[in-house]
């Protein structure tokens, strides 16, 4: 592991790590800052270490979004967690989505509108018809006698790093930390063993389907209006007269005059 300053106090995440015990993870632990908690995982689980772990960190110095993208945070107020979770657990293409429902289930009891996003967000709507975001997931999977898939989310929690992103206090919520990781411990094995209602919440709660979109492509953008998610979670784009079935690509949700 790369991190620095390894000991923060005692005690901020101990619901989270009696959650985390609970839940099968063999270890749990809490550092002030790293370049990436999901390189941290993936690099051990390279050299052998194929146990289930979560690894939470104060400040990232280089988190990561899709498509190498910087995930940035303020020191202060966000959430940033990675676990590595044994493929035996669950089909690695339903484990960002299962942490995903969950999350947003947990914001949206605290009173937080959040939405799904297709791929790999949560949001908040705005009146404007455009979307604030709150968090973000980057999965990753890493193969050997043991795979495994490294399951990394930053959730804004006190505070918001950008102007246009929201934050669970920013909405009016008031979990902090601790409470949210607990509850994302705590339920995780339960909806892993629930691929239904996974695929059930993803589309109930989606904030891209009905939308016109633009799918930003490597061969070119498709516009079209955002139908459904199919089986495995790929994004449905009716567009040109027919359906195209998208697994992978950017989406911009495009205002319109109902908006």
């Amino acid at each position: 592991m790369t991190a620095l300053n390894a000991t923060p106090e005692p005690g901020i995440f101990a619901a989270s790590e009696a959650a985390a015990a609970g839940a099968g993870f063999s270890t749990f632990r809490h550092v002030r800052r790293t370049g990436s908690t999901n390189t941290d995982l993936a690099d051990e689980a390279r050299a052998g270490d194929h146990t289930p772990a979560v690894l939470v960190a104060d400040h990232q110095t280089a988190g990561r979004g899709r498509l190498d993208r910087a995930w940035i945070d303020d020191s202060v107020g966000q959430l940033m967690v990675s676990l590595r979770i044994p493929t035996q657990w669950a089909e690695p293409t339903l484990i960002g989505p299962a942490v995903a429902v969950l999350v947003r289930a947990i914001v949206a009891a605290d009173g937080v509108p959040a939405l799904i996003k297709w791929p790999n967000d949560l949001c908040v709507p705005r009146r404007d018809g455009s979307v604030a975001k709150l968090a973000g997931y980057l999965g990753e999977f890493v193969d050997g006698s043991e795979p495994v898939v490294i399951l990394g989310m930053g959730i804004n929690v006190e505070s918001a790093p950008f102007d246009s992103s929201a934050s669970v206090h920013g909405e009016g919520g008031s979990l902090g930390r601790d409470d949210i990781l607990a509850a994302v411990l705590g339920g995780l094995r339960g909806m892993l063993a629930d691929p239904m209602r996974v695929r059930r919440e993803l589309l109930a709660h989606s904030a891209t389907v009905g939308r016109w979109v633009r799918v930003e492509l490597t061969g070119g953008d498709l516009v079209g209006e955002a139908v459904g998610l199919d089986d495995a979670g790929a994004l449905q784009v009716e567009a040109e007269g027919r359906v195209h079935t998208i697994s992978v690509g950017d989406v911009v949700h495009l205002r319109t005059t109902s908006d």
